[in-house]
């Protein structure tokens, strides 16, 4: 139906935005997956990284899919006019006051280390590849989650936020000064949804 191949597209979205970013840490998985003995003796484990990866498109897509289901129910989607106006400031400024908050710089700490995750979180077999997916994925989640609703409220799903949001999430995770960089981001969100909303202020 046309609904399950809007929910498809939108899960195929999540994971377009956010998996480059989550590139390095695959390709460390699997590189640990050749060690033995601390030297790499063996074959990469194609299926354990596979297993590793799984975890992400279950975690972003579920949380793509539910949030949106949400936003719909409480009719927070839709022309930014209105009420609408007034909630896609106040999305602003709450994705911007994340960006400053212990709680995001923790999870980035952990999405811009990929060699110290893998060896701090390392799980043996199929089964601890899912468990550190999982885990990688929720720190992700933790990074992002509010990008997402400013995709969703704000960007109305347009290929234009969907794009620069992609490129701050990539810089964020893999650029340097990466806790700079965010609360810098998070600084812009802020005065951004303020302007947004003065000017629905302006349109009552």
């Amino acid at each position: 139906t046309d609904l399950v191949l809007f929910f498809a597209l939108l899960v195929v979205m999540m994971v377009a935005m956010m998996l480059p970013s989550a590139l390095p840490m695959i390709v460390a998985y699997r590189g640990m997956t050749r060690l033995e003995a601390g030297r790499p003796t063996k074959p990469a484990d194609d299926a354990a990284t596979a297993l590793f990866i799984a975890p992400y498109f279950f975690v972003w897509g579920g949380f793509g899919v539910a949030a949106l289901l949400a936003l719909s129910a409480f009719g927070l989607l839709g022309s930014m006019t209105g009420p609408l106006a007034f909630a896609s400031a106040v999305t602003l400024v709450a994705a911007g006051l994340w960006q400053v908050t212990r709680t995001k710089e923790v999870c980035l700490t952990h999405c811009t280390s990929p060699m110290s995750f893998v060896l701090h979180h390392w799980r043996s077999g199929r089964s601890g590849a899912v468990r550190m997916g999982f885990r990688h994925s929720m720190y992700c989640i933790g990074c992002c989650w509010l990008f997402m609703l400013v995709l969703f409220i704000s960007g109305s799903m347009s290929l234009l936020w969907m794009g620069g949001l992609s490129v701050v999430i990539f810089a964020e995770k893999l650029g340097v000064r990466t806790i700079m960089f965010s609360r810098v981001i998070g600084v812009l969100l802020v005065a951004l949804g303020a302007l947004a909303g003065f000017g629905a202020f302006l349109s009552m």
